[in-house]
């Protein structure tokens, strides 16, 4: 099962965010989706160095999803380059797995752009793998975001 969308985050209490589009890359296992990145309404998104970003996500399941694993990709020079997280697991993120069937189900993530990460362009494609990680919610992907040198 994979959801694939835009951001890097790790956090679990739902933040204020502004909701964003994305794209749908085959999506089965879910419906209903919503993402809303903080400070970002319109797209490309610019993430400042030393500030965290939280990413709220809320979809609902059509079957039950006993794992969910967050993944995170940049996408430089049409290479999906994975980005690690320090906590991967949705449901040691607060997610309650398994999860039923007809449930919302509510995640949000946060990171740390760090100093290091370089100051260019780049999509991102963000998915939550489930069940033995078995692609079952490709969604968004494409969402340009920049990383300003501040």
């Amino acid at each position: 099962m994979i959801l694939k969308l835009a951001g890097i985050f790790l956090f679990i209490s739902i933040a204020t965010a502004d909701p964003i589009p994305f794209k749908d890359c085959g999506s089965s296992g879910v419906t209903d989706v919503t993402l809303g990145l903080t400070n970002c309404s319109a797209l490309p998104c610019t993430f400042h160095k030393n500030q965290n970003v939280t990413l709220n996500l809320k979809f609902t399941t059509t079957r039950q999803l006993n794992s969910l694993k967050n993944l995170v990709y940049g996408i430089i020079a049409g290479v999906k380059v994975p980005f690690p997280l320090p906590q991967a697991d949705a449901c040691k993120n607060g997610v309650p797995c398994p999860v039923a069937a007809n449930t919302v189900v509510q995640e949000a993530l946060s990171l740390v752009v760090l100093p290091e990460y370089p100051s260019i362009s780049l999509f991102v494609q963000f998915q939550v793998n489930a069940d033995n990680d078995e692609p079952v919610n490709d969604q968004f992907t494409n969402i340009k975001e920049k990383y300003s040198k501040e």
